[in-house]
C-alpha cells in the first residue's frame, strides 16, 4: 500500500513540475498594438514580425524577439524610427502585450537628380569632364496604398537620354510570401565603354550622336518562404542597337559583327539576410547567390555567370566591430565579348584604393575586411524651424571611424598587354570615416593607398532607399 502511495505521489509530481516550469518560463502574447502607422497597413508590419498574437514564447527569448522585430521593420525602409516594447497583460500576469510604435517616412519623392556619368564619383572628379552630366526627373512613390508597393517613373536628358517605368514589391498574398514586379526601360547613350586600356575604361567620342540605344522590359517574381530569405526569378527582353563605330574600335565588343541584337536575360537570386540592419550592419551575416544567363534571339550568343557574395559582421565590444565582404564570380561564354568580361571595379565588386581602375576578367574574387570604431553613438536632433515638416525635422547621426585592407584577383584568359592588373594579386588599405543619417544616407570619406604606390582621398554617398 505504501509503495503504491509513493508511486502515485511521484507521478503527481512529474505532472506538476512541467506545469510549474512552464508557467515560470513562458509568456503567451495576448495582443499586438501598433501605433503611428497613418499610411502603412497593419498587415505589412505583421509580415515582418518573428512572432504573432497567440504565440507562446520563452521568457529568455522575448527581448531577442523584440530586437529582431524592430530590425525587420527598420529594414523595410518605411520608417525613420521604430520602438517595440512589451507590457504585462492587465487580465493575465502570465501573458504579455507587444506595443509597436513607428514614425513613418515621407513616401512621395520627386526625382530630381544629377548623374555623374562614370563608374564612381571620384573617377568623375578626376577626369573633370563637366559635360558628362545627365539630369533625371520624375516621381517615385514608396509604400503605395500602404502596402509597401513602389512605383517609379522618370525621364533622363542631357549627356544621356532614357526613361524608366517600374512597379515593384506587389504582394500577391496576405502573408507576403509571393511578390511581383515589372519594368520598362530605355537608355540612349552618347558614349560607350568599348574596351579597357592600361586598366582603365576607354570611351568613344561620338560628337553628340547616340551610339548605344537600348529598350528593355522585365518581369520578376519573388518567393519569400521566411522573413529574411528570398528567391527571385527575373526575365528580361532587350533590344540593343549600337553604332558601327563601336565595332570598328573593338570588333570583340559584344561577340559579333551585327549592330542590332535582341535577346533574353534570365536571373535567379537567392538571398539570406541575417544582418541586424541593412543600412549599416554591425552584427550578423548575409549570403547572396546569383545565376545569370543570356541568350540572343538567334542563339549565336550564349553567356552564363554565377556570382556569390558573403558578408559577416561581428561586434567585439560596444564600440568596436569587425566585418568582411567576400565576392566571387565565374562565367562561361561561347565567344570573345568585352561586355561579358567586366569584373573588379564594376557595380558592387570593388577594391578601395583602386577607384580609378578596373580589372577585367572572366572570373574574380575580392575580400574586403574592415575594422570599425563608433566615435559618436546615435544622436537625435530636432530642427525647430522644420517643425512644419514632422517627417524631416527629427534627424539622427552616428559616426564611425574605420580601417581596411582589401585584396582581390581577376583571371582573364586573353588580357590586353596594357592591362597589367589582370591575372595579378591586388591589395590596398586605408582608413576613413562613415557618417550615418536618416533616410538610409551614408556619407563616407576614405584615405586609401594601393600597391602601385598611389594614395589619396575618396568620397562616396550611398543610400539603400535611393
Amino acid at each position: 500500500m505504501k509503495n503504491r502511495l509513493k508511486l502515485r505521489l511521484i507521478l503527481l509530481l512529474l505532472l506538476l513540475v512541467p506545469i510549474v516550469l512552464y508557467s515560470k518560463q513562458y509568456y503567451c502574447i495576448s495582443n499586438i498594438y501598433i501605433t503611428g502607422n497613418a499610411t502603412t497597413r497593419d498587415q505589412v508590419i505583421f509580415q515582418e514580425l518573428p512572432f504573432k498574437q497567440g504565440d507562446t514564447v520563452n521568457v529568455e527569448n522575448v527581448e531577442k524577439l523584440l530586437i529582431m522585430g524592430r530590425n525587420n521593420l527598420l529594414n523595410l525602409s518605411l520608417f525613420n524610427y521604430v520602438y517595440v516594447t512589451k507590457s504585462i497583460n492587465a487580465g493575465n500576469a502570465d501573458n504579455i502585450d507587444i506595443n509597436i510604435n513607428v514614425e513613418e517616412r515621407w513616401y512621395v519623392w520627386p526625382v530630381i537628380s544629377l548623374i555623374m556619368e562614370d563608374r564612381n564619383f571620384s573617377n568623375w572628379v578626376k577626369k573633370g569632364e563637366s559635360e558628362r552630366i545627365t539630369f533625371e526627373t520624375g516621381m517615385t512613390v514608396y509604400n503605395l496604398w500602404g502596402m509597401n508597393h513602389t512605383v517609379s517613373a522618370s525621364y533622363k536628358f542631357g549627356y544621356q537620354k532614357g526613361f524608366c517605368l517600374e512597379y515593384n514589391n506587389i504582394s500577391l498574398d496576405n502573408s507576403g510570401k509571393h511578390r511581383l514586379g515589372f519594368g520598362i526601360y530605355g537608355q540612349f547613350s552618347k558614349t560607350e565603354n568599348f574596351m579597357s586600356l592600361f586598366n582603365s575604361p576607354v570611351y568613344n567620342n561620338s560628337n553628340g550622336v547616340f551610339v548605344v540605344k537600348t529598350v528593355s522590359g522585365q518581369i520578376k517574381y519573388t518567393f519569400r518562404p521566411k522573413i529574411r530569405k528570398t528567391h527571385t526569378f527575373a526575365l528580361k527582353y532587350e533590344d540593343i542597337r549600337i553604332s558601327d563605330t563601336i565595332l570598328k574600335l573593338n570588333p570583340n565588343y559584344w561577340g559579333g559583327d551585327d549592330t542590332v541584337r535582341k535577346g533574353f536575360e534570365f536571373n535567379y537570386t537567392y538571398f539570406s539576410d541575417q544582418r541586424d540592419n541593412i543600412q549599416y550592419p554591425l552584427e550578423g551575416y548575409s549570403i547572396k547567390g546569383e545565376l545569370r544567363g543570356y541568350l540572343s534571339d538567334n542563339s549565336s550568343i550564349k553567356y552564363a555567370q554565377l556570382k556569390t557574395n558573403f558578408q559577416f559582421y561581428f561586434p567585439i565590444t560596444d564600440r568596436w566591430n569587425i566585418s568582411t565582404n567576400i565576392s566571387a564570380g565565374v562565367s562561361k561564354k561561347n565567344t570573345k565579348a568585352y561586355i561579358f568580361d567586366r569584373a573588379i571595379g564594376y557595380q558592387n565588386v570593388y577594391l578601395r584604393g583602386y577607384e580609378y581602375y578596373v580589372d577585367d576578367g572572366q572570373h574574380y574574387i575580392t575580400l574586403n575586411p574592415t575594422l570599425k570604431y563608433k566615435i559618436m553613438p546615435t544622436k537625435i536632433f530636432v530642427i525647430g524651424f522644420l517643425s512644419f515638416l514632422p517627417k524631416f525635422n527629427k534627424i539622427h547621426f552616428t559616426i564611425y571611424s574605420k580601417a581596411f585592407f582589401d585584396m582581390g584577383y581577376s583571371y582573364h584568359s586573353y588580357p590586353h598587354l596594357s592591362n597589367y592588373l589582370s591575372n595579378k594579386f591586388l591589395c590596398s588599405g586605408g582608413a576613413g570615416l562613415d557618417l550615418i543619417s536618416y533616410y538610409d544616407l551614408n556619407f563616407s570619406v576614405e584615405y586609401s593607398f594601393n600597391q602601385l604606390g598611389e594614395h589619396g582621398f575618396f568620397f562616396t554617398i550611398k543610400s539603400v532607399l535611393f
